[in-house]
């Protein structure tokens, strides 16, 4: 008996032990999109606190964006990436993230101003229209005959 409950506190200790390397290891996805940290885990995960189910764009990094399906696994961001919309509101995940043509690197300096980030899985969460077009007259006409049209 006495046997057992030590071969029992052994097996709890090194499960605890192998947990804090389990999450940290998805908690790092945070540093692997440009300017991560804006959004957090919320960047792929429904809950503000990661796991469960993902957003759209977590579904999509998920599916097609991943060195390694397992909780091992590291994002590859990219160009690829970048260019792909994963809500559907016209504007790409690199535009949203700061890094439209997809050259950030985990480990650099975040590109862009962190304040302008959007939300790529959040439709109604996209960058302004920082155009020509949309600075001059016409850009008050477009927007007011899209605010019609809504």
């Amino acid at each position: 008996m006495r046997r057992m409950r030590c071969g029992l506190w052994i097996a709890v200790a090194i499960i605890a032990a192998g947990l804090p390397d389990y999450a940290a290891a998805r908690s790092a996805r945070v540093g692997q999109i440009p300017n991560g940290a804006v959004f957090g885990c919320a960047s792929c995960h429904v809950s503000a606190n990661g796991g469960g189910p993902l957003t759209s764009f977590g579904t999509m990094i998920y599916d097609k964006f991943m060195t390694d399906r397992s909780f091992m696994g590291s994002v590859v961001w990219g160009p690829e990436l970048a260019a792909l919309d994963a809500d559907g509101d016209g504007a790409t995940n690199g535009e949203e993230l700061g890094d439209p043509q997809g050259v950030w690197r985990p480990g650099n300096p975040n590109p862009g101003d962190p304040t302008a980030v959007t939300q790529p899985w959040n439709a109604e969460s996209k960058p302004p229209d920082n155009s020509a077009v949309a600075s001059s007259a016409w850009g008050w006409v477009k927007a007011a005959l899209a605010r019609l049209l809504e």
